[in-house]
């Protein structure tokens, strides 16, 4: 597919695990301005992902959300403590239907078009992102992964466009990969992870529909963004440089689940494979994990950056 190269991209950061206001500012990495009552109304952190992408093309301002957070009301807070203004974002993309990632679907929603309410925003996602989910753990946790639900997103205005494949947005200046292809032999999925499949819960390490969100910066290379990368955070990047014909990458940002006993295994191997990849910057969220994040950060000094809920990123 064709993805049009940009000259400019903003990434912002609306809902993460960790918030620091202390961190400096870096190259591309712009960390909030708060005012002296920040105290008040603080940025606030959660288990959960939302990013907020605001693209140039053709002279004009475009404005994207990927995911939503987890609680309801953490994305829009988020928004309005940054000044944020969602009312012009055009299009809501879903990395895939996990509660961290869709929970603040409905919220974010009465944010866009608060004039012209009537007017449908296109929500993309897979099909399977309907499915209820859970996670049960060795040592007898369970975690509940409640899916989103399509009457309630249809009647809050969105479109729901349920895609498997790749399709392009915004006058073909971002890509939204579809469902990943698993094509190494060490990025498997989530063993302990079940879905909901004809009223029965099943196994589902596979977690199909996550999805990640391609820009093209003209000169520079793809910026991918993930929310966890279920998939693997590598099958991920190298299916961008597959479908959208770039072998550069400049910036790789979101989880990358590799956080817990299971999944710590495959840290060696990811970090040898980025490295291999050569990303001039690397932000670990979410979902990484702390001995990725430092793993990252010990091998790739130069490339890695810390996020914190409220930073944007200027590509």
């Amino acid at each position: 597919m064709t993805l049009k190269g940009i000259d400019r991209a903003e990434v912002t950061c609306l809902v993460d695990n960790n918030v620091d206001v202390l961190l400096p500012n870096s190259k591309i990495a712009y960390r909030p301005a708060l005012d002296e009552n920040w105290f008040i109304h603080p940025l606030r952190a959660e288990h959960g992902f939302c990013a907020a992408i605001k693209l140039e093309v053709n002279g004009s301002e475009r404005r994207v959300l990927f995911d939503s957070g987890l609680a309801p009301l953490t994305a829009s807070h988020n928004a309005g403590v940054l000044g944020l203004d969602l009312s012009s974002c055009e299009l809501v993309i879903s990395s895939h239907g996990h509660i961290d990632h869709a929970g603040g679907l409905m919220n974010i929603r009465k944010k866009m078009n608060e004039k012209e309410h009537m007017q449908k925003i296109p929500l993309v996602l897979h099909e399977e992102a309907f499915r209820n989910r859970l996670v049960k753990f060795q040592d007898g946790r369970t975690i509940n992964l409640p899916a989103p639900n399509r009457a309630d997103l249809t009647e809050a205005g969105y479109n729901l466009v349920e895609k498997q494949s790749q399709s392009l947005w915004i006058e073909d200046s971002i890509l939204v990969t579809g469902e990943v292809p698993r094509t190494n032999d060490f990025e498997k999925g989530f063993p302990i992870h079940y879905s909901e499949i004809d009223g029965k819960m099943e196994n589902d390490p596979l977690i199909k529909d996550d999805q990640a969100v391609v820009l093209n910066i003209e000169g520079k290379g793809l910026v991918v963004i993930s929310g966890c990368a279920h998939a693997g955070i590598i099958n991920s990047i190298k299916y961008a440089m597959e479908i959208s014909g770039e072998d550069r990458i400049y910036a790789v940002i979101g989880g990358m689940h590799l956080t817990g006993g299971i999944f710590e295994p495959l840290i060696p191997r990811t970090i040898d494979e980025l490295e291999q990849l050569k990303p001039k910057f690397i932000i670990p969220c979410h979902c990484s994990g702390l001995e990725a994040t430092t793993g990252i950060a010990k091998s790739m000094p130069k490339a890695f950056i810390q996020n914190s809920v409220g930073t944007k990123y200027l590509f």
